[in-house]
């Protein structure tokens, strides 16, 4: 038995005494004085524990990274990186067995775990959890209405909606959606083709965030946790993630996040590389991806590393004018009558088949036409979900439920309904698939260009607005990144410059190593076990969220109750 502490110590050794020479009377007394010192030790001993704890918590408070979370995650990477240089037909063989196990005889999961999200985010709009705050009841909204659902907005969405906006309406006109079927280039394919691509781009997306950003910013706000993935879980392991298991959801979150971004960085490479040869003639060879890539690496590098994030906050404020002025340019000199009509008549089909088409899984259907589309898509907002939950947590203090779900599900999902019908609206209208057929679905919002007025000037505009969009992300990705793997809210520029260079690096070798479906890929990897990660977020919220509640009714009395309510 260990000495217990001085503040015990005095009636530990009266104790003690009366123990060892019986001056008290009788058996009873001198059992009960037993029980009394065995407790008195055990109690020394977990305040021993305790203190122990808080020196190794303040000692890792003062690394400038975990080292367990920071060398694996990094080792992983560069053996990746290594490997996919000197081996690249291997790696290549090794991607497409990956997309084709996952895709192939996962896809079923894929989509009942991403509709179960949504009707998730439904129930927490509800009366019952809606009104519960992200945060104390004397927290207040950091940010305007407007100013927090624009950063929102922007770092979730980024490049992606330009690159795919205009391309997949015109790709499903093209080759109509198996759900449908029907005859290509048509009316009905034009309505049917813009549906789809608004099931891709609605709720079933958005849930994916705004699921894993609630348990998030809850447990941080109300419960003193640190903005890393692992929070996300402390409804469904308590505190154990402080612990082991903590460290190996952080390191899946670096992984994750490396294969989201390295997704939209090769989409971005490839669809600059193809407007800067579609417009303007400029061929860039072989290699013309990597030089993208290896320049847009440096500039969001630069920034993470010398500090001037609010330089790309401002760029990123821009580009979300540039992004409505762009809209507003399509939809006027554009066929606007033609846009409103698709726009409409897609989301009444929407609303119609939006529970048949969360569970199609294209059964006898031949080819892989749902890996390459939706579980795609639902793999490459999961993998991008860990870092853009935590940062969609991080502004969202004071807000509540209800307001923070609406923000992240509805608001964007009519953005993106806006988007897409006129700009993909356009695509089918002005018919660019045989510029998709010669060129790649990368050609499209520049072939689109061509039919407009101010062509040279609009395309620009629109070069600007995907890398503008791309670097904010990216920018965010990087310190998402240095956090993951040190715990702290500001991670030093040595970090945040090494995981930029990272996922750089990692777009560059899958873009070399196997083009599109490998880019494609490195979200379906990642993805693939934040399925069942998601599947336990969603238990975790609702026990949480149901312990909140007891906890202000008063049920258990005995614990400490959190005024997470707003009155």
């Amino acid at each position: 038995m260990e000495k217990p502490y001085f503040t015990h110590g005095m009636l530990y050794a009266f104790l003690k005494i009366n123990v060892i020479t019986d001056r008290f009377a009788g058996r009873n007394y001198r059992r009960a004085t037993q029980y009394l010192l065995c407790f008195l030790s055990v109690s020394s001993n977990n305040r021993k524990k305790r203190d122990n704890e808080g020196e190794a918590m303040r000692a890792n408070a003062n690394r400038p990274f975990d080292p367990f979370i920071f060398w694996v995650s990094a080792s992983v990477t560069i053996l990746f990186i290594l490997g996919s240089i000197l081996f690249p037909e291997t790696m290549n063989t090794a991607i497409n067995a990956v997309f084709n196990w996952t895709t192939g005889g996962w896809a079923w999961l894929y989509l009942i775990t991403t509709f179960l999200l949504v009707a998730g985010c439904v129930v927490l709009m509800g009366e019952k959890y809606g009104t519960l705050k992200l945060g104390l009841s004397g927290d207040r909204p950091e940010f305007s209405n407007f100013s927090w659902f624009a950063m929102l907005f922007g770092s979730a969405i980024a490049a992606g909606i330009v690159f795919w906006g205009p391309a997949e309406p015109a790709y499903h006109y093209m080759t109509p959606p198996p759900y449908f079927g029907g005859e290509a280039k048509t009316a009905v394919a034009g309505a049917n083709a813009m549906t789809y691509s608004f099931f891709h781009w609605g709720l079933s997306a958005w849930a994916i965030y705004a699921l894993l950003t609630i348990p998030l910013a809850h447990a941080c706000y109300t419960k003193g946790l640190p903005f890393k993935f692992s929070s996300a879980f402390y409804y469904v392991i308590g505190e154990r993630i402080h612990g082991t298991w903590g460290k190996i959801l952080d390191i899946f979150a670096v992984f994750a996040t490396l294969g989201g971004l390295a997704t939209t960085t090769g989409l971005v490479a490839l669809q600059l590389s193809s407007g800067l040869k579609f417009q303007y003639g400029v061929e860039l060879g072989a290699g013309g991806t990597y030089i993208i890539i290896g320049i847009l690496t440096a500039i969001f590098t630069f920034a993470v590393y010398t500090g001037i994030e609010k330089g790309v906050k401002i760029i990123g404020d821009i580009n979300m004018v540039v992004f409505v002025g762009i809209w507003f340019f399509v939809l006027v000199f554009g066929p606007t009558i033609f846009l409103i009509n698709l726009t409409t008549s897609a989301i009444g089909q929407y609303l119609l088949n939006f529970i048949p088409m969360s569970l199609y899984t294209a059964p006898g259907i031949e080819g892989n036409w749902l890996g390459s589309w939706t579980v795609f898509y639902w793999a490459w907002w999961m993998s991008w979900a860990p870092f853009v939950a935590v940062f969609i947590a991080r502004i969202s203090k004071g807000r509540s439920i209800r307001e923070t779900v609406a923000a992240t599900l509805i608001l964007p999902t009519l953005g993106d309904f806006l988007w897409y019908g006129v700009i993909g609206g356009a695509g089918i209208r002005f018919d660019v698939t045989e510029t998709l057929s010669q060129h790649g679905v990368e050609s499209a919002i520049f072939a689109i260009a061509q039919h407009l007025p101010l062509t040279g000037i609009l395309s620009v505009f629109l070069i600007f607005l995907i890398t503008t969009f791309f670097l904010t992300s990216a920018n965010s990705a990087a310190v998402s990144l240095a956090m993951f793997v040190s715990g702290h809210e500001n991670p030093s520029r040595n970090l945040r410059a090494f995981w930029g260079v990272a996922l750089g690096a990692v777009a560059a070798v899958l873009a070399g190593t196997g083009g599109l479906k490998a880019i494609q890929t490195a979200s379906i990897a990642t993805a693939f076990p934040m399925m069942f990660l998601l599947l336990m977020v969603l238990y975790g919220t609702f026990r949480g969220l149901n312990q909140t509640l007891a906890d202000i009714r008063g049920d258990f009395p005995e614990r400490p109750v959190k005024d997470a309510k707003e009155r």
